[in-house]
C-alpha cells in the first residue's frame, strides 16, 4: 500500500513537472516570438490546467499575431473579462469581431475600452466604422475580384506586374526538415516571379535567379520601369546570422539590386536603415525619383508610418514622413503610386471594414488630400493590402487574407453604373401618362444624343456613361417640349446611382392662354422685374425646344388709372416681354404682342371695387397662347 502511494505521488510530482514545462516553454516562444511554437506549448497545457490566466492571455495574442482570427476571437472572450487582462485586448478582441463581420458586437467592446482609454484615436475610428459599415456597401460592383490561383504556393501577396506577369512575395508549401520562420512556423519568403500561359493558367513559379533570396525573408519588392533594378525588403542579417536591436528584435532593411547577365547582383543596403527600426514595402515613382516606403522608425505617428526618399541623381536622401493626413497611430503600409499620379495604400486605423483595408489619395502639389476608403468588395473585414493597377488602369491586383490565407486576387476596376428612369405625364390632368413620348439624353460631353420612348404607363429607363453631362428633354407631336431645367452630371460620382426625371408635357392647344406664372409688374411699369425675367426665360427654353411653336404675348392690367391709358400701358408691357425674348435669340418672327388693358380681370377687383394691393397684382399678368402662322401674319 505504501509502495503504491509513493508511486502515484512520483507520477503526480512528475506529471505536474511536465505541465508546468509547458508553460514556460509557452512563455518563451511567446517572447521569442515564436508564435506558432507557444501555441501549441499552451493549448497542451491549457488541457491539463485551467490557470494561470497569462496562458490564456498569451495564448489568444498568439493567435491573434498569426492572423488565426477565428481561434484568437475564440480565446479573447475567454480571457477579456478577466481580472488579469489588460482594456488593449478589448481593443484587440473588438478588431478581430470586426474580422468575422460581428460589427454590432465589435461595438460594445470599443465602447468598453474607450470608457477605460478614452483619447484612442484608432478605437474611436473604428467604433465609426461599425457604426456605418453599410456605408462600405453601397455599391459592390465597382470591382470583379478572382483568386490568381498560383500552385505550390502556401501563401503569396505583395505583387508587383513585371515583364508578361507578375513579381510578388510568397512562402512554398514546407515539407519535413525545411527552414521555417519562427512567428509563423511556415518556409521563410522569397520573391517569386509567375506569368499566365497560352490557356490562362498561372505556371509554377520561379525564384529570381542571383543573390536577391537567401535565408531569411525577402519581400516585397518594386521595380523601375526597365525592369532592370529592383528595391526590395529583407530581414537584417549578416553572414547567414540575423542582427537583433538593443531590444533583441530583428528588423527589415531595403536594399536595391541590379540585373546583370539575367542574374540579380550588386545588392546595397539604402542609406535610411537602421539596425533599431524596420524598413520595408517600397514603391517607385514614375519619375524614379522618389521612393515610397514604410516604418516603424522614431517619431513617427505610431505603429507603422509611410515615408518617402527622394533621389538627388547619386544618392537617396534622408526619409520624410508622409504627415498625418494619411498616417494615424495605427499602421499603414504597402505603399503604391501609379503612373497616374494616384497614391494606394492600406490602413488598419482609418475608417474601414476591419483589419487592413485599401485607401487611396492624390498630391496637389502642396499637400496629401484627405484619404478614401476603396470599400467593398474590394475591401472585406480581412486584411486587404497590396492594391496595384496595370497601365490601363483597369486591371490590376490585391493581396487578402479573406478566404484565411493571404492570397494574389486578379483584379478589374468597373465604371460605377449610372441608371436615369422617370415617366411622362400630361400636364394638368390627373394620373393621365403620355406614352410614346420621345425623351432625348443629350450627351454635352461628347456631343452625342440618344433617344428612348416612354412605354404604355409613360415610364421610360435609360443607362448614362460616367464622366459626362447631359441634358434631357421630353417632346410629343402636339405638346410642349419641356427641357430639364439642369443638367444631369456623372463627372466626379465614383459610385453607382439612380436618377429620375419626370415630365409633365402641357398639350398644345390652338389659341388657349396660359397664364405665366410670376409675370408681374409694379404700379404703372412696364419694365421686366428680375422674377419676372425668370419665368420669361422658361418661355425662351420652350420656344428653343418648340422651333415651330408661334406664340402671342397679352398683357394685363388692373382696374385702375383709366381704361384707354391701361390699353398703352398693357401693350407697353406686352411690347417688353417680346423685347426681352428676342435678346434671348428668339425670332421676333415667331411672336405678336397684344395689351388687353383692364378688360379680362382674374377676380372681382373692378372699377370702384376696394381690393388689395396683392389681389390688384394678379390682373397684372402676362400670358402666352400658341397661334397658327396664319394668326401671325394676319394684320
Amino acid at each position: 500500500m505504501k509502495t503504491a502511494i509513493l508511486i502515484t505521488l512520483a507520477t503526480a510530482i512528475v506529471f505536474g513537472s511536465c505541465t508546468n514545462s509547458l508553460y514556460k516553454k509557452g512563455v518563451n516562444n511567446y517572447e521569442k516570438m515564436a508564435y506558432h511554437k507557444s501555441i501549441d506549448n499552451f493549448e497542451n497545457y491549457l488541457l491539463k490546467k485551467d490557470e494561470p490566466a497569462d496562458a490564456k492571455i498569451k495564448l489568444a495574442n498568439s493567435y491573434r499575431l498569426i492572423n488565426d482570427i477565428p481561434n484568437a476571437e475564440k480565446w479573447f472572450a475567454k480571457i477579456v473579462l478577466l481580472p488579469e487582462s489588460d482594456p488593449i485586448n478589448m481593443f484587440y478582441y473588438g478588431r478581430l469581431l470586426m474580422g468575422m463581420d460581428k460589427y454590432d458586437e465589435a461595438k460594445i467592446w470599443f465602447s468598453k475600452y474607450l470608457d477605460k482609454v478614452p483619447d484612442d484615436f484608432v478605437a474611436e475610428m473604428l467604433l465609426v466604422s461599425c457604426k456605418s459599415v453599410d456605408t462600405f456597401k453601397q455599391d459592390t460592383s465597382l470591382y470583379t475580384i478572382k483568386e490568381a490561383e498560383i500552385p505550390e504556393i502556401a501563401t503569396a501577396f505583395s505583387q508587383v506586374p513585371y515583364g508578361n506577369g507578375i513579381m510578388f512575395t510568397a512562402d512554398k508549401i514546407t515539407f519535413k526538415n525545411s527552414a521555417t520562420a519562427n512567428w509563423t512556423g511556415r518556409s521563410y519568403l522569397d520573391i517569386y516571379f509567375s506569368q499566365k500561359d497560352k490557356n490562362g493558367k498561372w505556371l509554377s513559379p520561379m525564384l529570381l535567379k542571383g543573390n536577391i533570396n537567401g535565408q531569411y525573408h525577402e519581400g516585397p519588392a518594386c521595380f523601375n520601369k526597365v525592369g532592370n533594378i529592383v528595391y526590395f525588403t529583407r530581414s537584417n542579417y549578416h553572414k547567414k546570422k540575423l542582427t537583433k536591436n538593443s531590444k533583441n528584435e530583428n528588423n527589415l532593411k531595403l536594399y536595391r539590386a541590379e540585373l546583370v547577365d539575367d542574374k540579380w547582383t550588386n545588392v546595397n543596403e539604402l542609406p535610411f536603415n537602421s539596425d533599431e527600426y524596420s524598413c520595408g514595402h517600397p514603391s517607385l515613382s514614375q519619375d524614379e525619383k522618389t521612393l515610397f516606403f514604410i516604418s516603424d522608425m522614431p517619431g513617427g505617428a505610431g505603429g507603422t508610418d509611410i515615408y518617402k526618399s527622394n533621389f538627388d541623381g547619386t544618392n537617396w536622401g534622408k526619409a520624410e514622413n508622409l504627415g498625418n493626413i494619411i498616417n494615424t497611430s495605427g499602421n499603414e503600409m504597402f505603399p503604391y503610386i501609379h503612373s497616374d499620379g494616384t497614391f494606394y495604400f492600406s490602413s488598419d486605423a482609418h475608417n474601414n471594414l476591419g483589419g487592413l483595408d485599401v485607401f487611396m489619395t492624390y498630391y496637389d502639389g502642396e499637400k496629401w488630400l484627405q484619404v478614401e476608403n476603396l470599400n467593398y468588395p474590394l475591401n472585406t473585414s480581412k486584411d486587404d493590402f497590396a492594391f496595384v493597377l496595370n497601365e490601363d488602369n483597369k486591371t490590376g491586383f490585391v493581396s487578402s487574407n479573406r478566404n484565411s490565407t493571404d492570397k494574389i486576387y486578379e483584379v478589374t476596376k468597373n465604371d460605377p453604373t449610372f441608371i436615369l428612369s422617370g415617366s411622362v405625364s400630361q400636364k394638368g390632368v390627373y394620373n393621365k401618362t403620355v406614352d410614346s413620348a420621345v425623351v432625348e439624353i443629350y450627351n454635352v460631353s461628347e456631343n452625342t444624343k440618344e433617344t428612348v420612348l416612354t412605354n404604355l404607363n409613360g415610364n421610360y429607363t435609360v443607362r448614362l456613361k460616367p464622366k459626362c453631362e447631359y441634358v434631357i428633354k421630353a417632346s410629343k407631336p402636339m405638346y410642349f417640349t419641356v427641357t430639364q431645367p439642369k443638367n444631369l452630371s456623372m463627372i466626379g460620382k465614383k459610385l453607382s446611382e439612380s436618377f429620375t426625371a419626370n415630365f409633365e408635357l402641357d398639350q398644345i392647344i390652338i389659341e388657349k392662354p396660359i397664364v405665366l406664372d410670376n409675370i408681374y409688374y409694379d404700379l404703372d411699369k412696364w419694365f421686366i422685374r428680375p422674377d419676372a425675367a425668370v419665368e420669361l426665360d422658361r418661355l425662351v427654353q420652350l420656344m428653343q425646344d418648340n422651333p415651330k411653336l408661334n406664340i402671342e404675348l397679352s398683357s394685363h392690367t388692373d382696374s385702375r388709372a383709366g381704361d384707354q391709358y391701361n390699353l398703352v400701358l398693357s401693350d407697353k408691357r406686352a411690347k417688353a416681354a417680346v423685347q426681352y425674348i428676342v435678346t434671348k435669340g428668339i425670332d421676333s418672327k415667331r411672336m405678336r404682342w397684344k395689351g388687353y388693358g383692364e378688360s379680362k380681370l382674374v377676380n372681382q377687383c373692378k372699377n370702384n371695387v376696394v381690393c388689395t394691393e396683392e389681389e390688384h397684382q394678379k390682373n397684372r399678368r402676362t400670358e402666352f397662347k400658341a397661334i397658327t402662322i396664319e394668326t401671325l401674319t394676319k394684320k
